[in-house]
């Protein structure tokens, strides 16, 4: 999830230049990614890095190299960190450290790691301490601000009435659960609490600049209809985003990203080094790359940084490093960007495809997954 801010409603000229450690987990649903990018062995991947889990979740499709480029140097940072801790330690050592199980002696653990880091790394986590300690995972800025919005909705919605909602349902009771107990005048109301003008102005944002493609008419009533359909329609089995949100920690090991899983750790950990980490933006990044040499864009929601005429120049050079048949997602979380007219006869929304991402999206948060096939020939 690319980070929004000072986002005004004329088009700015520069993207965001962002240094703090914003995402230590990503929320962009991993299950979109491999659906949408169909990712073959020997395949070449671009990815935005994030919170590093799709990219190191990737590794189990056998790509031939992951670029995994972020504007941010902090997640960058980020991202060496858990691939320093894969090659170092073994998969129990490995969660304890990154805080999914209890573990009193982390800074030890990351002075056995340290050596592997680059120098502009190690010296940005050597004054992270607190993070190191309390480990990695759900401890970014996003992360903490998620974390006290959990307390603030079990205040409103009673500690019970959230572990029930994860109580094992058929879909008819899930749906039944989230009409008649979940969906309280006080849920509706958070989302006006937090999505009204004054708040979205306290961001830089004006709400009468954008349009819904759900048909709402404000971010209060579109947030609140993308997260009826995670409380309502998608299994909450199985899906880690919603106990993220409500809960702050991952249910149990089994509902985790796929890097975090013991029976794929083997296969991460021998190939971490195809991972190549690339701090810039990524369209300055893309503009190194030869013609053709692409299979795969993961682009996050990235355009919502730029003015549509950067949007433009991304394309255009996506455009031309893409090989044929070449894959690509992006999202929106708030602002609507769409493939540039005079590109969408080279670069084919699958609509399909795209519904099925969009209906079927753990994360929820996004207001269009979509995904994307290059045809160089009808250009």
């Amino acid at each position: 999830m690319a980070r929004l801010k000072n986002i005004k409603m004329k088009q700015k000229k520069e993207q965001v230049q962002i240094s703090k450690l914003v995402f230590t987990h990503n929320w962009e649903d991993p299950e979109s990614d491999v659906a949408a990018l169909r990712i073959k062995s020997n395949d070449v991947v671009q990815a935005i890095t994030s919170g590093g889990c799709n990219v190191l979740g990737f590794l189990l499709h056998d790509p031939k190299i992951i670029y995994s480029v972020d504007i941010n140097p902090a997640q960058s940072y980020l991202l060496e960190l858990k691939i320093a801790a894969i090659k170092e330690f073994e998969f129990k050592e490995f969660t304890a450290f990154a805080g999914l199980t209890d573990c009193n002696n982390r800074i030890e653990l990351y002075s056995k790691l340290k050596y592997l880091l680059s120098s502009d790394a190690a010296t940005f986590w050597d004054i992270q301490t607190r993070i190191i300690e309390q480990g990695i995972i759900m401890n970014g800025k996003y992360e903490r601000f998620i974390k006290r919005a959990g307390k603030f909705i079990s205040i409103l919605q009673g500690r019970k009435r959230v572990l029930d909602l994860f109580e094992k349902k058929t879909k008819a009771e899930q749906a039944a659960y989230f009409d008649n107990v979940w969906n309280t005048k006080r849920f509706k109301y958070l989302f006006k609490i937090l999505f009204n003008k004054r708040m979205l102005a306290r961001r830089g944002l004006v709400v009468d600049y954008f349009t819904f493609d759900d048909g709402s008419k404000s971010f209060a009533d579109s947030f609140y209809n993308r997260s009826k359909k995670a409380f309502r329609d998608i299994p909450i089995e199985n899906n880690y985003f919603l106990s993220l949100y409500l809960l702050g920690k991952f249910r149990n090991p089994e509902e985790v990203p796929v890097y975090l899983r013991e029976e794929n750790y083997g296969i991460i950990k021998s190939r971490v080094d195809r991972i190549k980490i690339i701090t810039n933006e990524a369209q300055q990044w893309i503009d190194t790359m030869p013609d053709h040499s692409i299979d795969c864009f993961a682009l996050s929601n990235i355009c919502e940084l730029m003015s549509e005429e950067e949007t433009h120049t991304l394309f255009t050079a996506v455009d031309r490093t893409a090989k044929e048949g070449a894959r690509i997602i992006f999202r929106n979380l708030m602002i609507p960007r769409e493939i540039p007219n005079d590109l969408q006869a080279s670069i084919k929304k699958d609509e399909s495809l795209s519904r099925k991402l969009y209906e079927n999206d753990r994360s929820f948060v996004y207001g269009k997954v979509a995904a994307y096939t290059v045809h160089k020939n009808n250009r």
